[in-house]
């Protein structure tokens, strides 16, 4: 086995605790693509952002030859792929596809690495403007307490969001999703961070047969006022399947189905389940790795209203919380 290889794939790691597995191989990673590329620590972040703005011109003349007919076309609004696939929405990253959605979240956070309970309101926005392009919006609204019963509210960092789908294909799809967290909450009581940064992911969708997929997201969090840079791998599976109805519709299931019979909303009882994996590795710094995994169900109640529920927990030894419990009420346009 070349030695590059045999670096980054460490056998013994296999008998370590999963916690340790994950963030070894994570910083393994990181280190190795460096290391092999003779790149700089503080230069492999912006080779990042160089690459994603690369992508973005390239992916669609070889990947989608509709791409300029599309950009600023009607938006083609589905929750579903040609094949009739369910687009689902993963709870921890924005998916690639482009849709009209708006999500109600409330997170509650317990012992968070700062030593306090956080609950979290959020009003998320996703919205297409054409088949190409959308935006995301969220406004967060922060409650903290922590071991002393003090306790500080108000909004957090807005966080917005261009996207553009770059590759549409029938088992694939491929978007860049420019996250901009603006410092709008008050950075002296925990309630922000303080500082502008810029999050320019890569996310991808696959379809993987019998209504499951798997999506991918990963790229650098760049703090424009300090410099700290941290590059998150985010992973979802999902398996989705119709479950019984609670509400029934209380008309025609025609305006769910465009004229050739492909669906456009989720029926109602359609249930999904959820695995998720998010991560993230501080390439400045401490340079510690957090990891959380989350299993999660989301249940449709009608073609515009869907519940979702989820756990996320820490996997890796440094930790930013003890557990959070995510639950949320969607509007599906």
């Amino acid at each position: 086995m070349p030695a590059e290889f045999s670096d980054y794939f460490d056998y013994d790691a296999l008998e370590m605790p999963i916690h340790t597995v994950v963030e070894f191989q994570i910083q393994k990673a990181t280190r190795l693509l460096r290391r092999r590329s003779m790149i700089p620590k503080h230069t492999l972040p912006l080779l990042t952002v160089g690459l994603f703005t690369a992508l973005s011109f390239t992916a669609p003349a070889r990947g989608q030859e509709g791409f300029c007919e599309e950009l600023f076309a009607r938006v083609n609004h589905t929750h579903f792929s040609e094949l009739g696939t369910p687009f689902v929405h993963p709870f921890n990253f924005e998916p690639p596809q482009i849709h009209q959605d708006a999500f109600f979240i409330y997170r509650y956070t317990k012992n968070t690495i700062e030593g306090e309970h956080e609950h979290e309101a959020e009003a998320h926005l996703d919205w297409s403007l054409t088949k190409r392009l959308g935006f995301v919006i969220g406004v967060p609204l922060i409650g903290l307490e922590d071991a002393t019963g003090t306790q500080a509210a108000g909004f957090g960092d807005l966080e917005i969001a261009p996207r553009v789908m770059l590759i549409n294909q029938d088992k694939f799809i491929l978007a860049s999703n420019t996250f901009i967290t603006v410092p709008t909450g008050d950075a002296g009581r925990d309630l922000g961070s303080g500082e502008s940064v810029i999050s320019p992911y890569v996310t991808t969708w696959h379809d993987l047969g019998n209504w499951n997929t798997l999506l991918v997201n990963f790229g650098p969090n760049i703090a424009l006022e300090s410099g700290d840079v941290s590059m998150s791998f985010d992973f979802s599976l999902t398996h989705s399947w119709l479950g019984p109805v609670l509400l029934e519709p209380d008309h025609d299931d025609e305006h769910g189905h465009q004229g050739d019979g492909h669906q456009l909303h989720f029926s109602p009882g359609m249930t999904t389940l959820y695995l998720e994996l998010t991560s993230e590795y501080e390439t400045t710094g401490e340079e510690r790795t957090f990891a959380e995994l989350m299993p999660g169900i989301s249940y449709v109640l009608t073609e515009h209203a869907e519940l979702r529920f989820g756990v996320l927990l820490p996997i890796s030894r440094t930790q930013r919380f003890d557990s959070q419990y995510f639950t949320s009420f969607t509007w599906i346009h």
